[in-house]
């Protein structure tokens, strides 16, 4: 078979870019795959915010952070629609506020990790309508996951030992942290507003 040019290991559908940003479905190796992608898509999110957070003097808030979307990534890992739509919503809430209070940083940047995060919502959907799908024998065995290396086994069976019972603490935490986020906008476009009708006093100094 290898002679041929052929494996018996299953090959993705897509390309790397259009598996991200608007993936489709053949076979249950797809899935899976979708599935890894969302995990690590999350993880990177949850990452970035942790370091950003720290720098800027948020310590906490940046843990915080990390872990739900950390969770929100096994969930993903493991179809869960409604981790992917939260993971998403969350992110959005903090870009559009990023709007209202003039503290956007760099658009692009943002707007690209929504996309992926939106993608992580479509393909799980698309992945759970698939999953209930009578199988055949040539579709892929999840069970069959690989574990020979530390980032397979990260993304491969962490999520499976974690989400049962994590997403018992994801959704408070995912649900206090969207709150906390609104709050915290609001309190600060009020202080930027209160700044501005502020009256500006000049000192001058007699020589």
């Amino acid at each position: 078979m290898q002679t041929l040019g052929l494996s018996s290991k299953p090959q993705p559908t897509d390309n790397i870019f259009k598996r991200l940003f608007w993936p489709s479905i053949e076979n249950q190796y797809d899935v899976d795959l979708l599935g890894q992608q969302g995990f690590y898509v999350c993880v990177v999110v949850g990452g970035f915010s942790l370091l950003l957070l720290t720098v800027i003097g948020n310590p906490i808030i940046a843990l915080f952070t990390a872990t739900v979307f950390f969770l929100a990534g096994c969930g993903v890992r493991e179809r869960s629609v409604a981790a992917a739509a939260m993971a998403f919503t969350l992110y959005l809430t903090n870009f559009l506020g990023g709007f209202v209070i003039g503290t956007i940083g760099n658009p692009l940047v943002q707007l690209f990790v929504l996309m992926l995060l939106l993608a992580n919502v479509r393909a799980t959907l698309m992945s759970r309508k698939w999953s209930e799908q009578p199988k055949d024998e040539t579709d892929f065995d999840v069970s069959e996951r690989s574990t020979s290396g530390v980032m397979d086994r990260f993304a491969n069976r962490l999520p499976a030992k974690i989400w049962p019972v994590g997403r018992y603490c994801f959704f408070p935490l995912a649900g206090l942290l969207l709150l906390l986020t609104v709050v915290g906008l609001i309190a600060m476009k009020r202080n930027a507003e209160a700044a501005s009708h502020a009256p500006v006093t000049q000192n001058f100094e007699m020589k």
